[in-house]
């Protein structure tokens, strides 16, 4: 098994933080995310590191990985980044944001999910850590909604009623050989369909958002099931995520991200 991690966004709103370095290399402890993640990943069993990188890509060097580069951050989305590196999408394969953080659970709770082709994390307790980071936790939900079986009908719609939240897509993804090929199949589908025009909601393909991709997918039949995990998982997407957790860290409340192999 192999993780491709998805590091080529900018990180413009975090300033003095990174001083034009990729969010990923943002420190807790002294340590970066990215290396906390990489820590994680080997302490779970997975050795292959690959590494797709966009913004400022000389600054990030992890020793063994592999790397790609997706040379259009600035116009292309995360679909489009884990397709700079397909070579890589075959057998079995981890996903991840870069700019994300997980704890043993949740990852080990989407690798020993088996029998799918493609297994999506779903935090079914978001609510008490986006009401920790925002005024009002479903302002920024989307929608997720599974069926009885655990398979995802619903995904990444914003502004959704809130029947329609039954979970978050954190940003981590399992395929298995097959998962990998109907990623791959489907992918050549939908450029030949888009054309380069508006393609999913109002947006262009190439900067389809990883949910677009996900749902579209579902709306052809593909099983994608749902692997639930209980909290367990810090994003950072804004400079309070980032202070929040600092915060979090000097209570001792989040210990378990703090931990490396």
């Amino acid at each position: 098994m192999k993780v491709i991690i998805l590091a080529a966004g900018m990180a413009t709103r975090f300033g003095a933080y990174l001083e034009g370095r990729p969010k990923c290399l943002l420190e807790l402890l002294g340590t970066s995310i990215l290396e906390r993640q990489i820590a994680l990943f080997r302490k779970c069993g997975i050795q292959d590191i690959v590494i797709v990188k966009g913004y400022s890509p000389d600054s990030i060097t992890v020793p063994g990985a592999r790397y790609y580069l997706n040379s259009e951050f600035r116009e292309t989305n995360m679909v489009h980044s884990l397709f700079c590196a397909q070579p890589e999408l075959y057998g079995d394969v981890v996903i991840s944001y870069a700019d994300i953080l997980c704890d043993r659970n949740s990852v080990g709770a989407v690798l020993s999910c088996k029998g799918h082709p493609i297994t999506v994390a779903v935090d079914v307790d978001w609510e008490k850590y986006y009401g920790s980071r925002y005024e009002d936790a479903f302002s920024e939900a989307e929608s997720l909604v599974t069926d009885p079986t655990g398979d995802i009908l619903e995904i990444g719609e914003s502004n959704p009623a809130r029947n329609r939240v039954q979970g978050q897509y954190i940003g981590l993804i399992k395929l298995d050989e097959r998962g990998a090929q109907l990623f791959v199949s489907y992918y050549q589908r939908f450029v030949q369909e888009s054309g380069g025009e508006t393609w999913f909601r109002g947006r262009s393909f190439r900067k389809a958002f990883m949910t677009d991709f996900l749902q579209a997918l579902i709306d052809r039949g593909v099983s994608i099931h749902a692997a639930p995990i209980h909290n367990g998982w810090l994003e950072f997407d804004s400079p309070s995520d980032y202070e929040k957790v600092l915060g979090w860290i000097k209570t001792k409340e989040i210990d378990r991200f703090c931990e490396l192999a």
